[in-house]
């Protein structure tokens, strides 16, 4: 029999409550205001799966440890002072890109603890961190600038839908329905109550528009809503794609309880 240790210090020690808690392996515990450390018995004729039993736990503290203090630290380090009342939002959504890439991660760290402790019956948490996953730290500024630009794109988004609300509100009225056909080859059409096409109305420029090709048609449709201001919008969605989705998600958000959708079969 024989031990493999582990180190914590600082503000890292009380992640290893993960192991204080977790059943599962014979260990030992000794703690100071400074340092935490946990022996954990290791059988000889089980060595390999006491370790990598011992790798997992690691694994999941660790990436505890990367999203609940290093994550914040980078975010805060990098953008405090320039979005200070939006620093938790940013974490947030850089919370959100570390989830999305969070399997990998964990496979990652896995496999460098597996080849340390191949080695080494002792590791200090600290230590490793900042030696052994020195790379890692330039990936979690990545996902700390991603979640930024994911945060901001949300920003501006909602912002500009705020803006379109408005308009909404001091529009008059033009029609008391208008009906969007979405069809399954990518092509919009808009009719009235009586479904007659409104070509020959509002809306020259936009009729029988792909929403497949390469053009921002969405925002030609959504002038047109706001041009005309239906009273209520009616959305029959053939397509039933991302594509469509999306812009029957923007028009929602513009238009609120104005839109009702139908999904054809």
């Amino acid at each position: 029999m024989k031990y493999i240790s582990l180190g914590m210090m600082g503000e890292y020690k009380d992640f290893g409550t993960s192991f204080v808690n977790y059943e599962g392996i014979e260990k030992q515990i000794r703690k100071n205001d400074e340092l935490t450390e946990i022996d954990i018995l290791v059988d000889d004729e089980d060595k390999e799966s006491c370790k990598t039993a011992i790798c997992y736990q690691l694994t999941d503290m660790i990436t505890d440890i990367v999203k609940n203090k290093i994550l914040k630290k980078v975010v805060d380090r990098s953008y405090k002072d320039i979005y200070l009342n939006e620093i938790n939002n940013i974490y947030e959504h850089s919370l959100q890109i570390f989830s999305e890439k969070e399997v990998l991660i964990k496979d990652m760290i896995f496999t460098r603890l597996q080849e340390y402790l191949s080695t080494n019956d002792y590791i200090n948490i600290n230590g490793f961190l900042r030696f052994r996953l020195k790379d890692f730290v330039d990936y979690v500024i990545e996902i700390s600038d991603r979640g930024l630009e994911k945060y901001l794109v949300e920003r501006d988004y909602k912002e500009f839908i705020q803006l379109l609300k408005y308009f909404v509100e001091i529009q008059e009225e033009k029609e008391d329905i208008l009906k969007i056909h979405i069809e399954k080859e990518g092509i919009f059409k808009l009719y009235d109550k009586y479904n007659r096409p409104l070509e020959n109305n509002y809306t020259k420029d936009i009729i029988s528009l792909a929403l497949r090709e390469n053009m921002n048609y969405e925002d030609f449709l959504i002038s047109a809503l706001i041009t005309i201001c239906p009273r209520e919008i009616w959305i029959c969605d053939e397509m039933k794609n991302n594509t469509s989705k999306e812009i029957i998600d923007t028009i929602e958000a513009i238009f609120d309880n104005k839109v009702k959708v139908d999904y054809e079969s």
